[in-house]
């Protein structure tokens, strides 16, 4: 008689354990990680530069994601290896917090590197007065963090998880602006800097919507008013900053009358396509959860926008410019010297100018919130089947590419961004040389894949 076969989901709970075991133990760095890897571990970088096993990085994908794929690995299995690794994550990030109460970009362990006021540096240190104690809420990093505690904090019982998950509420509370045209904002930086764009409300890299979904989480799981409160502000600053159609998109930044404002070289007043797309999914999303009308009729304008806004290629696939002038509409570009220009032939690396910034989806669910309505989102389960029958391709490529130690790993050129004698940022790629490399993106990614199929397979 032949031995049955084993089942996918035990492949996946198998590949879970192999993977985890091997990031917990061999990659994690006093509790915390990096963005990438060799598999030597000579080479480990964060957004740049190689970095030593003292700095993490909290900058998605960092500490706070993959402390969250190994809090989601738990919560399907309940192995308790997994919630030690997600507790070791956030005791890497409670001693890492700023003074300020969020955090930076990484998190350092080595006195010689310190950049920020962390918790674990003493008032003594030497150059105390010139390290940072500025939270940023650029890139999600505050707000990656402080839900991952939210989340840690519902399966442990620990002092410093809870302290450091007070302050950092506390941090979104007392940063967000209040009174006038800003209230209910939130800039890119806390405290705000006296000069530059740091201090004015950014919808940049979806920096507010990353705050409004974070304070969402808050008053869910913890239910204080005080943090519903400042979500409906936040959306209210929403709706009072998008400009009149039928331009009725979003600037990345905006100046103390509302008016578009400049951030960085390669960041105009503009009514930016890129952050208005993230704009508008979260106003349906807070459709769904609130059922304000307004927040549907502000998306529906923006997309109109968008809808006579396409740069390209085809109706079916669409492409817009990430930044379009006040008035005209015309689409803004950069050489790679830094010349505002109307052609995109010259544009510089290291930014977007252009993309599809998932607009087709947000027109998508936008013409199916309008068929089916909000009750059929407000109350619709998952459908377990379909989610297993959608996964199983993707478990089964997951599963062929892991190694026999658990690792997923890539062999790419190295390569460095360099600039040229202009000045211009070019990508030097060594074309003889091949990296063996492991990515934070990677196992975050292919861990939930396989944690996803568990949950649905145990329904």
């Amino acid at each position: 008689m032949s031995m049955q076969a084993e089942s996918l989901d035990s492949k996946a709970l198998k590949a879970m354990k192999k993977a985890g075991s091997y990031w917990a133990t061999e990659v994690a760095s006093h509790g915390g990680f990096v963005w990438e890897y060799s598999t030597d571990f000579k080479r480990r970088r964060g957004e740049s530069k190689d970095l030593p096993p003292t700095t993490l990085w909290v900058q998605p994908p960092g500490t706070p994601a993959v402390g969250a794929v190994f809090l989601k690995a738990y919560e399907v299995t309940k192995d308790k290896m997994y919630l030690d690794a997600a507790m070791a994550a956030g005791k890497c990030l409670a001693t890492g917090q700023l003074r300020s109460g969020g955090w930076g970009y990484s998190i350092e362990f080595d006195p010689k590197h310190y950049r920020y006021r962390h918790q674990h540096v003493s008032d003594d240190h030497p150059k105390w007065a010139e390290l940072s104690d500025t939270t940023t809420f650029d890139d999600n990093n505050t707000q990656s963090a402080t839900r991952f505690l939210i989340e840690l904090s519902q399966h442990v019982e620990d002092p410093s998880i809870d302290l450091a998950l007070r302050k950092a509420l506390q941090c979104f509370l007392d940063a967000q602006y209040k009174g006038g045209k800003w209230d209910g904002a939130w800039s890119q930086q806390y405290p705000p800097p006296a000069k530059g764009y740091g201090a004015l409300p950014t919808f940049n890299d979806n920096t507010m919507s990353d705050c409004v979904r974070t304070m969402l989480l808050a008053w869910k799981v913890l239910k204080k008013p005080e943090y519903k409160q400042s979500v409906l502000r936040c959306l209210d600053f929403y709706l009072r900053s998008q400009m009149p159609s039928p331009q009725a998109g979003w600037a990345q930044q905006y100046d103390k009358d509302l008016n578009p404002a400049w951030a960085r070289k390669f960041e105009p007043p503009a009514v930016s396509g890129g952050e208005s797309s993230g704009n508008v999914q979260l106003l349906l999303e807070m459709f769904i959860e609130f059922g304000d009308e307004r927040y549907l009729d502000s998306a529906g304008r923006a997309l109109d926008w968008y809808r006579h806004s396409r740069i390209g290629p085809a109706e079916e696939q669409g492409q817009w410019a990430r930044f379009y002038e006040p008035r005209t509409n015309k689409p803004l570009y950069f050489t790679r010297t830094y010349e505002l220009v109307y052609s995109d032939d010259d544009l510089p690396i290291h930014y977007s100018f252009k993309g599809s910034y998932g607009v087709e989806r947000r027109m998508a669910l936008f013409e199916e919130i309008a068929q089916k309505g909000r009750d059929y989102f407000v109350k619709k389960q998952p459908d377990w089947k379909a989610v297993m029958s959608k996964l199983a391709p993707e478990v089964e490529k997951v599963l062929q590419e892991q190694d026999e130690q658990g690792r997923w790993v890539q062999l790419v050129k190295k390569s460095e961004d360099v600039r040229d004698d202009k000045g211009r940022v070019i990508r030097q790629v060594e074309e003889k040389t091949e990296l063996s490399m492991m990515y934070s993106k990677d196992f975050v990614g292919k861990m939930r894949t396989l944690a996803d199929y568990v949950e649905a397979s145990s329904h």
